[in-house]
């Protein structure tokens, strides 16, 4: 037994001996689940109907544009694929593949099995970063481990705010924004043709033909979608496409799933909710072919996205990325899709996930134009400062990515700029701190060399004086979709994109602005905005406990 919390290569070798056998217990708490003696693709397409029963059930008790909803998606979409990896691995591939029909005993099945996923989830987490000494690990006794993310106050403000927790007051009060709720009369009209020629098929099922004309109405307002929440340009070459390729690929899509999303909410509504119906199921050529057709798009190119957007059973952790799910029916290969989890994705975020993990090279070259594109969207949303960069220092000294000064409060930023791909597994953490934190060092160097040549940054362009000659002058790394909590460091701080811009598009100078940016004050505050509780979850006969953050 310990008697306080500490990192993994501080710990006595009993310790760490200890906590491994709970890991290794844990992971064989599928052992028992009944869900194994389906076929794989049976039981995968039971996980996947579960969940959108769950999300069904959440939307219904609290709406669909809630925080709360939210969280739901996005722990559906992780948990559900650990089920779904147990199928494929162990799996009755004996079994089976077909008829897939909704009945009591399977959905017991599949809530069995999704249960023991999400609270599994909690020992996916948090044991890699024990194993990578990011977490303090305290032995309670040999069935139970609680672990404690390292850090102080601030380290805990920044996490809820990375998951996506913000002030409920003041003058950094989060606004979400309304739901599109608009129907134009076209598009009622044409989803009342589409249930009026949908036919009842079973207890739980329907179906209807393809409603292309629907479609094709829905197309602009989906495309536009995909293409407005987009934060890189539509020229971004990704491999054989681009991502505007990509984005009216994924509109297309996304027009498909709203359509049919409604029609099972619709039939829900006057009949029974579709169980059986609500997972679209279609060949794999089907729905390469339907893309093509709507999208405008090559074939060849809707055929390259729809495989890299398909789900690996055993290595994929996330519906929102890989929204096509394999299934093996006799009759060929099939992608199922359940259209929630795509219908409330960030397409660029998914299609730039998948090629850092395809082909990290080329993700890589794709990262090289980052920090001019955050640089582009802030001169947009601050149109009043005059923001220059990127600007090149004498090698070896690092560019500086963003300079911009006011004279009226003798104040001067320089800016390293940080655009990190979000995390999809816990250990990704590390190195992405350790990639923000890189620009820490590199304005250290800018500064020593303007220590050295004080006129380097005079001139057309540039300042029109030397920067010592400033009452104000503050180096930030600016960061953005991840980023750890830093205190000043040799006076350098770190701060995050959206509140950056927010901050200097609400000051009139600019020395107001970043003073009010470094009180923190975008933060949410622990017993205002959230609380942290330990939580244990139990699977296997053993036991962990980890601290879960909650919005007040």
């Amino acid at each position: 037994m310990i008697s306080m919390p500490m990192i993994k290569s501080v710990a006595s070798s009993e310790v760490v001996e200890a906590i491994q056998k709970i890991e290794d217990r844990a992971d064989k708490c599928y052992e028992p689940l009944a869900l194994l003696d389906l076929h794989p693709s049976v039981a995968v397409w039971a996980l996947m109907v579960r969940g959108i029963g769950m999300i069904e059930a959440e939307i219904e008790q609290r709406g669909d544009n809630s925080p709360e909803f939210t969280a739901t998606l996005i722990n559906i979409s992780r948990f559900t694929p650990i089920a779904m990896n147990w199928a494929a691995k162990h799996g009755n591939v004996s079994a089976p593949a077909v008829p897939r029909k909704w009945t009591v005993d399977l959905a017991i099945t599949a809530t069995q099995a999704l249960d023991i996923a999400t609270r599994y989830a909690h020992f996916v987490t948090c044991f890699p970063m024990w194993h990578k000494d990011r977490y303090l690990a305290d032995l309670v006794s040999p069935e139970l481990v609680r672990f404690t993310a390292p850090g102080k106050t601030r380290n805990r403000q920044v996490s809820a705010y990375l998951k996506g927790l913000r002030p409920k007051t003041g003058r950094f009060q989060m606004h979400r924004n309304p739901k599109p709720t608009t129907m134009p009369e076209i598009n009622k009209a044409l989803f009342q043709i589409a249930f009026d020629g949908a036919r009842r098929t079973g207890p739980l099922s329907f179906e209807y033909a393809d409603p292309k004309v629907l479609w094709s109405e829905l197309l602009p307002e989906y495309k536009a979608r995909a293409s407005g929440i987009a934060r890189r340009s539509d020229d971004l070459l990704l491999g054989n496409y681009t991502l505007g390729e990509f984005n009216q690929i994924y509109g297309a899509f996304l027009s498909i799933c709203a359509a049919h999303e409604y029609l099972c909410f619709a039939w829900g509504k006057s009949y029974v909710y579709p169980f059986e119906s609500a997972v679209m199921v279609r060949s794999g050529d089907n729905w390469v072919a339907i893309l093509s057709e709507l999208s405008g798009v090559a074939p060849e190119k809707c055929l390259r996205i729809v495989s890299e957007l398909t789900f690996n059973l055993g290595r994929s952790v996330d519906l929102h990325v890989h929204p096509f799910v394999p299934l093996e029916d006799g009759s060929g290969r099939t992608l199922a899709v359940a259209p929630q989890f795509p219908l409330h994705s960030r397409p660029d975020e998914t299609i730039l996930r998948v090629v850092s993990i395809l082909r990290p090279a080329f993700f890589d070259q794709t990262s090289n134009g980052k920090e001019s594109e955050s640089l582009s969207e802030l001169r947009k949303r601050l149109p009043d400062r005059n923001l220059l960069g990127p600007i090149l220092m004498p090698n070896p000294t690092p560019d500086v990515d963003m300079l911009t000064a006011d004279e009226g409060s003798s104040t001067v930023i320089l800016a390293e700029l940080k655009w990190m791909r979000k995390s999809l597994r816990s250990v990704e953490i590390i190195e992405k701190d350790a990639a923000v934190l890189n620009g820490v060092a590199q304005l250290q160097e800018i500064r020593a060399f303007l220590a050295d040549h004080p006129d380097h940054l005079t001139g057309a362009w540039r300042l029109p004086r030397r920067i010592q000659d400033y009452d104000h002058v503050y180096w930030l790394v600016v960061a953005r979709d991840h980023w750890p909590w830093m205190d000043v460091t040799d006076g350098i701080a770190l701060v995050e994109f959206e509140a950056f811009a927010m901050a200097l598009g609400a000051a009139d100078d600019l020395h107001s602005a970043v003073e009010q940016l470094l009180t923190y004050d975008w933060l949410p505050v622990e017993g205002r905005d959230f609380r942290v509780q330990y939580d244990g979850v139990t699977v296997n006969g053993v036991g962990q406990e980890s601290e879960v953050f909650y919005s007040l």
